[in-house]
Parts: C-alpha cells; structure tokens; sequence
C-alpha cells in the first residue's frame, strides 16, 4: 500500500514520505536554554557546532532510510510568547546549510512539560522541498520536513523569550517491500 500522496494546485506532489505507512512515536530531542546568534558563515562548519553549548542548541540525528521529519515544539514562556528559532541541515561531518528561520507562538494547550507551541511562522526559507507547518490557535504546531538524505538538523534559538524551547520529533520510515 501506497502512502497517502498531496498534490498543489499545479498538480505538483508534495511531502512524499511524511505521510507514509511507518511513523515513530513522538520522543523527545532534547531543549533550549540559552540564546545563540544565527550561525556565521564561519561557523558553520561539523566542529563549530559541536563546539556549541549543549543549552544552546538541539541537533536531531534521524536513522537512516528516514524520510521525513515531523517536529512540534513546547515552551514555558507563557500565551503569544515568540521564540526564533534558526535551523540548519548537514550531510556527513561537512558543513551546515540554513534551512529556515522560524518564529515560535505559545499557546495554551499544556504538555507534560510546558505548553504547545500553536503557531510556526517561517521566513528564509532555502531547501529543496517545500515545508509545512499546520497551525491553529490553540492547538498544536508542527512542521513537516523532507530529510533528503541529511543526517543532522541543528535548532539554535536566536530570540528566547521563554526559559526552555522543548524539541518532539516524530519520523517517516522508507516503506517496506
């Protein structure tokens, strides 16, 4: 069986992947405590970013034959707090390209730790696909992304407004003959 398949306007498909028969439960990758300026392009590189902080950043490692990456953020800054968050993608141990620039609402719906974020806004975008964030007032954000093969999705926090930024990633796995 064939995932389910989303196609534009133009007829273009979209999100192959995302929507497919293997999904991991949500999990955890960890939170961010402390602000750090957008990248430079000087330090973009594996060892730079290893070298930052672990509170200033999250790094999401998908498995590989991963497709897609569904994330959802929390926070504990209080209703309509916005966050930034800078993300990037890197292939091996080379060097990390800008995916995004997102911008972060809280809402009110609790999680165990903290509350949703309810609305994901991007600008910046550069990236291969195209994105996708759900939003409703309220409720929970996510954002939809396509691996194409990356290894490493790196979130730093550029503007915190909240204490904590917590990370939840869900995956797409390639379907199985």
């Amino acid at each position: 069986m064939q995932g389910i398949h989303i196609y534009d306007r133009y007829g273009n498909w979209r999100f192959p992947g995302i929507y497919s028969q293997e999904q991991t439960p949500w999990d955890e990758q960890g939170s961010i405590s402390s602000q750090q300026a957008a990248l430079a392009v000087d330090a973009r590189d594996h060892a730079s970013v290893e070298a930052l902080v672990d509170a200033k950043k999250v790094i999401i490692s998908p498995d590989d034959g991963t497709t897609g990456l569904e994330i959802r953020f929390r926070g504990d800054g209080g209703d309509e707090t916005q966050n930034v968050i800078q993300l990037y993608a890197e292939a091996g141990e080379d060097y990390y390209t800008k995916i995004a620039t997102l911008t972060l609402t809280e809402g009110l719906q609790e999680a165990a730790t903290g509350k949703f974020i309810q609305n994901i806004s991007e600008s910046n975008g550069n990236w291969m696909s195209p994105r996708l964030s759900l939003n409703v007032a309220d409720h929970i954000a996510r954002y939809y992304i396509l691996t194409h093969g990356y290894s490493k999705f790196l979130m730093i926090a550029s503007t915190l407004n909240a204490s904590n930024i917590y990370v939840d990633l869900r995956c797409s796995q390639k379907q199985k003959s």
